[in-house]
């Protein structure tokens, strides 16, 4: 059975969807988790992009009949989010966004969430381990300078 092209214009009905902003935080990762519902909404019927001036855009068109559509838009500025890992899932009607933020490579964490000075520096997963990369190399270069000392390594070439 065919359906017949209805002579009705269509028309749209933008709405704003109920998000939910959750901040996670652990030593060597900081990300924001999106939540937005949209109710009857199918996972075919939700776009998530990231456009070429950095934003991030999620829109959705949901059939109300014939000729009523709704659909909604968002954006999201992507300058303080790693794009590339940026993860996304539609669970029954809600779309889970998991945005970690870009990190420098040495940033200051006040800790406690009040207003005092007390914190620390936080390095990012790659400085962290540089770092310690570093420090290990110190560690053994004192050591075999010590070990060369002991057993007079300098007087070999004279």
């Amino acid at each position: 059975m065919v359906k017949e092209a209805s002579n009705e214009p269509l028309s749209y009905e933008d709405f704003e969807p109920y998000c939910k902003w959750k901040h996670e935080t652990s030593f060597l990762k900081e990300t924001y988790v999106l939540e937005i519902q949209l109710q009857g909404f199918k996972q075919e019927e939700v776009k998530i992009e990231i456009g070429r001036d950095g934003f991030l855009y999620i829109t959705g068109e949901h059939p109300m009949g014939q000729s009523l559509k709704k659909r909604f838009k968002k954006k999201i500025d992507g300058s303080k989010y790693d794009i590339e890992k940026i993860d996304a899932k539609f669970e029954g009607s809600n779309v889970h966004l998991t945005l970690p933020i870009k990190r420098s490579a040495i940033s200051f964490r006040n800790i406690g969430g009040g207003n005092g000075i007390v914190g620390m520096f936080h390095l990012g997963s790659n400085a962290f381990l540089n770092t310690i990369a570093v420090v290990l190399l110190l560690v053994l270069s004192f050591y075999m300078y010590k070990y060369s000392e002991c057993t007079n390594f300098r007087n070999w070439f004279k």
